[in-house]
């Protein structure tokens, strides 16, 4: 219940509805008093929470301050009170994966929409060194605008200029959008975020990702050796593209030097 809300989120803010609730805490649509903006007020109570949990909430606002593009979703304000943390986002209609559950599927034309809206996103990021780590439908957001907001960086990396720190070894992300790289614990760099948005572009327009095995050591074997499969009718363009993003082979895999200039991007699709 709104009631319950700690004293300083109240201060701040006019809570009009719960929207939302898991093991990350509490989600309020909310107006913010002193510019009566509609934000997304997310409570996370500290109770039965680690140092480190709460941590990443910290680091994750951190890094969000830093950033400001139109495809990342805008940090309002980040607080803590006692017993809670509390961040306030701007307010989204919903997720991608929410929208796929309407839908089922969608167009090519409107993956492609999708697509350079979270190709921007990415460049924005990778040219700052941030690899996101958790691209999925669940944390692609649908802003009020209708464009789509890039979030939940809770796992992202900030990878440091020196040549020593351009590669990654960590096991990050949600497993069915992981790059084989990544599953091996292999060296892995930015592209280990391109594999993703493939899986993300394929389930979009398929319905369902490629892999859907759900024991970690299958999905592994899985990804890094079983074909996949293509629906029927796919346009060639957009089939090449995710060829491009879904190559095990990192030498093979898109790169900024080429992705750009993928006629799926540039021309309209054929179906």
């Amino acid at each position: 219940m709104a009631e319950d809300l700690p004293l300083e989120a109240l201060d701040k803010y006019v809570t009009l509805v719960q929207v939302g609730e898991g093991q990350y805490g509490r989600v309020f649509k909310a107006h913010a008093r002193n510019s009566g903006a509609l934000v997304a007020l997310k409570l996370v109570s500290k109770k039965r929470k680690s140092d480190r949990e709460l941590a990443i909430y910290r680091e994750e606002s951190a890094l969000l301050r830093q950033i400001e593009h139109p495809h990342i979703v805008h940090l309002v304000e980040f607080f803590e009170t006692d017993d809670d943390i509390c961040i306030a986002t701007e307010f989204c209609q919903c997720d991608l994966g929410e929208y796929l559950q309407i839908h089922k599927y969608l167009a090519a034309d409107e993956v492609r929409t999708i697509a350079k809206q979270i190709l921007s996103a990415l460049k924005y990021l990778h040219a700052r060194g941030i690899i996101h780590h958790d691209l999925k439908p669940q944390n692609i957001l649908i802003g009020l605008d209708g464009r789509v907001k890039l979030c939940d960086f809770g796992l992202a990396t900030q990878l440091k200029p020196s040549a020593d720190t351009k590669y990654q070894t960590i096991l990050k992300g949600t497993p069915l959008y992981m790059a084989p790289e990544v599953l091996v614990k292999s060296r892995y760099t930015y592209q280990c975020d391109f594999w993703s948005f493939g899986i993300v572009l394929y389930e979009i327009f398929v319905g369902q990702v490629p892999f859907t095995v759900c024991d970690l050591t299958l999905l592994t074997d899985y990804v890094t050796r079983n074909p996949i499969l293509w629906p029927k009718g796919i346009p060639s363009s957009l089939k090449a593209f995710l060829e491009g993003l879904l190559q095990r082979d990192t030498a093979l895999r898109f790169t900024w030097s080429n992705i750009l200039k993928q006629p799926f991007l540039v021309n309209k699709v054929v179906e």
